[in-house]
């Protein structure tokens, strides 16, 4: 899938909810974030997410710690390449652990609202 078909079918929620994988929802962010302002971006992504998980059902598995922290480590590694090439890169784009801790990540709090990291900071 092309990353302008894989962003349509986010969108418009067509696809399928066993391909929302962690990988996808990174693709996700690397594309909205390569391709607007970082606040503007951020903004689409939360909402995407939320407006997704909804339309598949799925009312509490939003987390806003996590989807922030990716957007700020995505954005902070943009380099102009495309999605496979980037994707190859940042292995370590596909773990949060460096920077959380298991308490502090999965916490109501963090859940509800973004929480700084208690290990590592981010970018």
């Amino acid at each position: 899938m092309t990353d302008t078909e894989f962003l349509a079918a986010f969108e418009d929620t067509s696809l399928p909810r066993y391909e929302w994988t962690h990988t996808a929802h990174v693709r996700m962010a690397f594309l909205y974030l390569s391709r607007l302002p970082y606040a503007e971006a951020e903004a689409s992504i939360v909402a995407g997410i939320r407006r997704f998980n909804a339309a598949k059902g799925n009312a509490t598995g939003y987390h806003h710690t996590v989807t922030v922290a990716f957007a700020r480590l995505v954005a902070a590694r943009l380099d102009g390449s495309d999605w496979p090439a980037f994707q190859a890169a940042n292995p370590d784009l596909f773990s949060i652990q460096k920077h959380y801790s298991p308490e502090v990540i999965k916490s109501d709090k963090a859940r509800a609202e973004f929480v700084e990291p208690d290990l590592e900071t981010l970018p």
